[in-house]
Parts: C-alpha cells; sequence; structure tokens
C-alpha cells in the first residue's frame, strides 16, 4: 500500500492531466483505506482497553436514561426495550466486571437481562442499537 499511495502522490509530468486525475483517485482511495485501518485499530483499542464501562457507549446512555426516570418517579425504573447491539453491550459488562448474568425468557421471542434494578428487554426487530423509555408497570 505505501508504493501504491506515494505513486498517487507523485507529481506528474507536463502535458500529464489525465494521469494526474487517475493519481488523485488512487490517493484518495489509499487515504480512505488507511482511514478504514485506523478506525479498525481504534475500535479495537476502545474494546480491548476500554471495554463496555459504566460511563461510555450504550452503557453510559442507559444510565443517563435512567437517571432522568428516576429524577422523575423517584426510582429505577422497572423495564426498559433495547437492541440487540446494546444487549450485548449489557453481557459483556457483566462478563468483564464478573458479575451475575440474570437473562429470563418473558415469552416466546423476548428475552430480558438484569441491569442494575432494571429488566432490560430484548427487541430484536428494532435496530441494534435502540434504547426505549424506561417505565414501569
Amino acid at each position: 500500500m505505501g508504493a501504491s499511495l506515494l505513486g498517487a502522490l507523485a507529481t506528474p509530468a507536463a502535458g500529464e492531466a489525465g494521469q494526474s486525475r487517475e493519481n488523485d483517485a488512487d490517493a484518495v482511495r489509499a487515504l480512505r483505506d488507511i482511514k478504514g485501518g485506523l478506525d479498525s485499530v481504534t475500535t479495537a483499542v476502545e474494546q480491548g482497553l476500554i471495554g463496555p464501562s459504566v460511563g461510555s457507549g450504550s452503557i453510559g446512555k442507559i444510565r443517563e436514561r435512567f437517571t432522568t426516570h428516576i429524577k422523575a418517579a423517584g426510582k429505577f425504573p422497572e423495564f426498559m426495550e433495547i437492541g440487540v447491539a446494546v444487549f450485548y453491550d449489557i453481557y459483556d459488562w457483566h462478563v468483564r466486571y464478573q458479575q451475575q448474568i440474570q437473562i429470563t425468557r418473558i415469552s416466546e421471542q423476548r428475552f430480558a437481562i438484569q441491569f442494575m434494578f432494571t429488566q432490560l428487554i430484548l427487541r430484536w426487530e428494532q435496530d441494534v442499537n435502540y434504547l426505549g423509555v424506561p417505565f414501569d408497570r
């Protein structure tokens, strides 16, 4: 990749305008590839070092919604609906911090995982990052 990037960035000789545009397109593709690689490294480092923590990612967003509910109702919510990716984040958080995992089957197609004092209900048909509004019975 380094050689193609250097070749793409080389200054063309006079009269090679068509070649220059191809070189520009090659440079843009190479830079996009580099950005994609850096994004992958960033994601791997965040997942490895930071992991699903209490203050970041979807868990941080869940806590924000819990806080809003606590201010309104004076207690933690009983339920909240979540998407598949959020479910996995909660599961991974339990594994990382060696907390007991309590998953229950609510119905044929509904599962819930306990997080703090709230049952997080998996809504597989929603967006994978779905976060519903916390609620009580």
